[in-house]
């Protein structure tokens, strides 16, 4: 007959336990589904009251008759009163806690790399906000790219209260999708500012601080690359499809221009580029883009080793003047590229904004010309790339070409030298201060889409762009990588470690730990 008393105490604390642990997990959880009836969490708190009723009614008819009275009426019914008050004391306390964590969020980046931490650019980007931004990730739940976004969005909401955001289930939205265009193979993320729209291909801070800039530029922007010349396409797997699809990324639109067809270069153009021809402009085509840069305009001429372009003339105008030659480097490292010596490896000068952040980023061009500044020019061209010191321009294109060893002979001009360059010049009589800006580079493969990803290849030919359509706010590096590593869960996996580790444990430990102390102060 001992054992019914403790066995009664035993299930009036378990009973005790799982009633006052009932109302702690509606508290940390969602009782509801996404349906708004009642999930699993709900039932699991549903059952933990029932449980914990039944419990204490059993404790209650199993116990000596009276003692309900005697322990309603005893020391144990004041420490049982304080013990709950306290514990609603704590509940309170952690309620209270959490609304201020929610209501005002303060965190700290204690990674190695900070890379958690929106860098200066970003926050001075989000400084100069005039107007609201909103941005909407079309990304399903279970899609690693959605834990990215909300985090991402969260560190720009933090500083900029012009910044808010909405992450959308593409099947759940259907008319979202079908109103912005959303597919699987174009950018899911889309900033919306007044009527203005950019949209955003990863949830990186480099990608989206990019997209926040493209919005704040007044007026299209438009890149012409021009044809008729044998030029490689801007399709997909037309050669420069991958860099056609950065430049889009970042605001541009892109077009095509044939100057065979018209007597000039449109109106809209911000940029020129003339990349890849194989056979040579026509005369009336180099008026017009010699016109085209008089008034102000921004041109990109992009050569290649053994093809006239017909360009030799206008560029020796501006101060810079083609090798007819071959840039060979017949050091191990470039080899490693280019599978031969004709694929040099090239560094960024300093002191330009086109190559602004890109000390000690290589490049890699597959044939390049080498390239001489005029000293008779007006205002000298800045050198943007150098060939190493083992290189040196072949004068024997075809035999390099046809596979013949070559070597460097006397009066072969020696590295270092340039392989890409720019020049600016004012317009005359021009009150807005306008300019007209050139770039050539000796190589138009080294951002096609074979290459595109080496080293930082495709980062220099975009910085080019943004220096050419005078946006300075878009030269930037984009990372390769971030170190460190990342654990994806599902909302179900997620909700299940919380449950685990924040309910179902505790209580097991409390109701065994007073199981445990009730059997022993029976004794």
């Amino acid at each position: 007959m001992k054992s019914r008393p403790l066995l009664s105490r035993i299930l009036a604390a378990l009973g005790a336990v799982l009633l006052l642990s009932a109302p702690a997990t509606l508290l940390f959880f969602s009782g509801l589904d996404q349906t708004g009836r009642l999930g699993a969490v709900g039932w699991v708190a549903v059952a933990k009251l029932g449980l914990g009723a039944g419990a204490v009614v059993v404790a209650l008819l199993v116990g000596s008759p009276g003692g309900a009275r005697r322990f309603f009426a005893g020391r144990a019914a004041h420490f049982g009163f304080f013990t709950a008050l306290s514990a609603l004391l704590v509940a309170t306390l952690l309620a209270v806690a959490n609304w201020v964590a929610f209501a005002r969020p303060v965190s700290w980046d204690l990674t190695r790399n900070r890379i958690f931490t929106l860098s200066p650019d970003t926050v001075a980007t989000l400084g100069r906000l005039d107007r609201d931004v909103r941005a909407l990730a079309f990304y399903l739940a279970a899609e690693p790219e959605h834990a990215a976004a909300e985090q991402l969005f969260r560190r720009y909401a933090a500083v900029s209260s012009r910044f808010g955001y909405e992450l959308i289930d593409p099947y759940r939205s259907p008319e979202l999708v079908k109103r912005h265009g959303i597919t699987d193979r174009s950018p899911r993320i889309v900033l919306l500012s007044g009527d203005r729209e950019a949209r955003v291909r990863a949830p990186t801070e480099e990608a989206l601080t990019n997209g926040l800039v493209s919005l704040a530029v007044r007026g299209g922007r438009k890149v012409y690359f021009l044809t008729g010349h044998g030029e490689p396409g801007t399709g997909e797997g037309e050669g420069y499809g991958v860099a056609a699809r950065e430049l889009r990324d970042d605001g541009f639109e892109v077009a095509h221009l044939s100057l065979l067809e018209r007597a000039e270069v449109p109106g809209d153009a911000t940029v020129v580029i003339a990349a890849g021809a194989r056979r040579p402009l026509l005369e009336p085509e180099v008026k017009a883009l010699r016109s085209f840069l008089e008034k102000g305009g921004k041109l990109g001429v992009y050569l290649e080793p053994g093809a006239d372009a017909g360009l030799d003339g206008l560029l020796r105008e501006w101060g810079i003047e083609p090798g007819d030659d071959l840039v060979v480097d017949p050091s191990p490292v470039s080899s490693l590229f280019g599978g031969s010596a004709s694929t040099p490896l090239v560094a960024p000068t300093r002191g330009h904004p086109a190559t602004a952040g890109m000390e000690g980023t290589g490049l890699a061009f597959p044939t390049s010309r080498s390239l001489v500044a005029l000293t008779a020019a007006t205002v000298p061209p800045f050198p943007l790339a150098l060939a190493a010191e083992s290189a040196w321009a072949e004068r024997d294109v075809a035999g390099a070409f046809a596979g013949r060893p070559v070597r460097q002979d006397a009066g072969e001009k020696p590295g270092p030298f340039p392989v890409a360059m720019a020049a600016a010049r004012s317009v005359p009589g021009d009150e807005a201060g306008r300019e007209g800006r050139l770039l050539v580079a000796g190589d138009s493969e080294f951002f096609d889409d074979r290459y595109q990803q080496v080293l930082g290849n495709l980062d220099f030919f975009l910085n080019g762009v943004a220096w050419l359509g005078e946006q300075p706010d878009r030269i930037t590096i984009r990372p390769r990588a971030r170190e460190g590593s990342r654990l994806f869960l599902t909302e179900a996996q997620v909700s299940a470690i919380r449950f685990l580790t924040v309910d179902a444990l505790p209580v097991a430990l409390l109701g065994l730990g007073l199981a445990v102390w009730l059997a022993r102060r029976s004794r």
